[in-house]
């Protein structure tokens, strides 16, 4: 349950689209082998399937006669445009007939792609992300009263909350290093103190577990919380029992 997983699922319908196939409903996968959650226990897959009715055809599992040991793995960069699918992917998957899709983040590079060529991949997009994902009525109770809880610690203190998705695991990347694109806690902590919160404002971070690095910014922000520190004691168990989802793998044919 991650802002990540909005964008990738997203990739997915866009290729899907592009190619005309038959996209099979993902599994969202951990970045550790033995780390994944079925889509459906997240996600209400009739909703999925009904929003993308007459733009892409779903399916909610992958045909018998495909092994899975078969399937041509690409690993394709966040965001996906037409042109990017046109040459790197619709050769293989034309001549395989099937393709199994991993998005990666080679950078923090959130550059509009609203040309008039990427058009109709952002109106997919935006249907994608914004009108077929849906949370499972447990997963929205426990969103719900994680922002009802910050909501409470800010009120007590006249103060506000923020969510941060932090992507740690970027800040490795070359892409990252040097660039003055990719922020860490230190960043992240001056960046909203000149947006004027205060030091009693929480800060919600969307990472699973409390790292080290996290210090610095709790320095400045005391009321600072990952989903372990304000997620209720009864749920933890069942979300946070194997690490958060990093990577989803979708497949095609």
């Amino acid at each position: 349950m991650n802002c990540f997983d909005f964008v990738e699922i997203t990739d997915a319908v866009v290729v899907a689209r592009y190619l005309k196939a038959t996209l099979v409903i993902p599994d969202i996968r951990g970045s550790q082998l033995g780390d994944w959650r079925n889509f459906g226990d997240i996600y209400d897959i009739e909703k999925f399937v009904s929003s993308l009715d007459g733009v892409v055809k779903v399916v909610k599992s992958q045909p018998s006669e495909l092994s899975t040991k078969d399937l041509a793995v690409l690993r394709i960069p966040n965001r996906v445009t037409e042109e990017y699918i046109a040459n790197n992917i619709e050769p293989v998957f034309k001549t395989k007939g099937h393709v199994r899709l991993a998005t990666y983040f080679p950078s923090v590079n959130m550059k509009r792609t609203c040309t008039p060529e990427n058009e109709e991949r952002n109106l997919v997009g935006c249907l994608a992300m914004f009108g077929s994902l849906e949370l499972q009525p447990e997963v929205r109770e426990v969103v719900d009263s994680i922002v009802e809880r910050l909501q409470t610690l800010s009120r007590r203190s006249d103060s506000e909350f923020v969510a941060v998705d932090l992507r740690l695991d970027m800040l490795d990347q070359k892409g990252c290093q040097g660039s003055k694109k990719c922020y860490g806690p230190d960043e992240i902590a001056l960046f909203l103190k000149k947006l004027v919160f205060d030091k009693n404002s929480a800060v919600y971070l969307t990472q699973s577990r409390w790292d080290n690095s996290h210090d610095s910014l709790k320095d400045i922000f005391p009321k600072t919380y990952t989903k372990e520190l304000i997620m209720p004691m009864d749920k933890k168990q069942k979300f946070l029992g194997s690490d958060s989802s990093e990577y989803i793998t979708k497949e095609c044919y």
